[in-house]
């Protein structure tokens, strides 16, 4: 067999084809991509970029796509060769729709099987996108398939099932089953899937938070804020009134189900007055604001500092990636009233597994948790696991100012 059929054999089975050595060099300019930068400038060389013409730090192109093009290809494929395809009689009209799969041109695929229809379609998915027309096609026409799935499309990647398990997770706390589910033998250390290890989803967030190292220490004299609207000849004088609620008053929120108090605070006034109310009530109710010190450093996760989630990072991009995903479930908007929300409830259960199950690494417990509001414009808000007694060991109350209703 000659070489360059041996070449383009080996090149059908990867399922791309490299440029030239030595043909064209680029520079980290061209990418948005942090780790994708950062792969360039680690192996490049003092040369000139065939795209913008500045010199500058360069790789060749064909190192590049040697990186890039395996990984890509090993993550995903042709249809054709990871999918199912259709006999003639089964699944034959075109509207016909089968539960929990989808049509693929020829081929039937799980409908959690990551698809495109295009490589351009991949690559942007990806950020293996430039500034740089040129390049792009470069970069395009590398790989040999039209259309792609992710490889071995029936069996969920680690971040879909992650991602399956706490839907799973939330619709059980939710509906099912609220107060001894860990009673249950999935969410009793039992495995889920013998294939990949997977233990209940709590201890898979542990460990996630342990592994990235999501919590933090709040140092002392940290200043916080909480706001308080009063209705008629109400009054807010002492730290007692602005700090957590007592017990027996304590509201469903977030974090916390009715009568489990917490401190709910913001890192800037304007954040916690917003927080602290519906927008009907900002001109129409005086409100106080309570400014606070913490007298003890605290530990806290921090859920407004996630590393970015990048399919380039060198390791656990789908745990990151899933990080994002569970953080925007337990602070999307909710309707903020009186009336019962079950939405509230897996954050309620993931808030009782930090208290009183999660082991950090150095075995200090977490104090609370740093999280973005969900209110446009809002900054970062903080719940402390301490009710209206405790609160006084760890908050002290520095000011508390009224402002008037408009």
């Amino acid at each position: 067999m000659g070489q360059v059929k041996q070449e383009w054999i080996e090149s059908e089975a990867r399922g791309y084809t490299l440029p030239e050595y030595g043909e064209k060099n680029v520079c980290s300019n061209h990418f948005d991509d942090s780790y994708l930068k950062q792969y360039i400038l680690d192996h490049s060389i003092a040369g000139r970029c065939s795209y913008c013409g500045q010199k500058k730090m360069v790789i060749d192109l064909h190192d590049f796509m040697e990186y890039t093009a395996e990984k890509v290809t090993g993550h995903f494929g042709n249809p054709g060769d990871e999918a199912l395809y259709l006999g003639s009689s089964f699944y034959d009209d075109e509207d016909e729709e089968v539960s929990g799969f989808k049509r693929i041109g020829s081929f039937i695929a799980p409908d959690f099987a990551q698809h495109f229809e295009s490589t351009q379609e991949l690559l942007y998915e990806l950020d293996l996108i430039s500034d740089h027309e040129t390049l792009n096609q470069d970069i395009e026409d590398c790989f040999h398939n039209d259309e792609w799935i992710q490889r071995h499309a029936y069996m969920m990647t680690k971040g879909q099932e992650l991602t399956f398990l706490w839907e799973l997770f939330s619709k059980m706390v939710m509906h099912e089953q609220r107060f001894t589910f860990l009673k249950r033998l999935e969410f009793a250390g039992e495995k889920f899937s013998e294939d990949n290890g997977l233990a209940d989803i709590l201890t898979e967030l542990g460990g996630l938070i342990s592994k990235h190292e999501l919590s933090m220490i709040l140092p002392i004299s940290t200043v916080l804020y909480r706001c308080r609207f009063v209705n008629g000849n109400g009054n807010v004088t002492s730290f007692e009134d602005i700090t957590s609620a007592p017990d027996d008053k304590a509201k469903q929120s977030r974090m916390s189900p009715a009568g489990i108090s917490m401190f709910y605070g913001a890192f800037d006034s304007e954040t916690a007055i917003i927080e602290s109310s519906p927008s009907a009530t900002l001109t129409s109710s005086p409100h106080f604001i309570g400014e606070l010190k913490t007298k003890k450093e605290l530990k806290v996760l921090d859920l407004t500092t996630l590393p970015q989630s990048s399919f380039w990072m060198p390791s656990d991009w789908e745990g990151i990636g899933f990080l994002h995903s569970f953080n925007f479930e337990i602070t999307k908007p909710i309707e903020r009233d009186d009336q019962i929300h079950i939405q509230y409830i897996p954050s309620q259960v993931f808030t009782e597994y930090l208290r009183h199950i999660y082991q950090s690494t150095d075995e200090r417990k977490i104090d609370g948790v740093i999280y973005k509001s969900s209110i446009k414009g809002a900054g970062k808000n903080i719940v402390l696991f301490y009710n209206q007694r405790r609160s006084a060991e760890v908050l002290e109350l520095v000011d508390l100012s009224s402002v008037p209703a408009k």
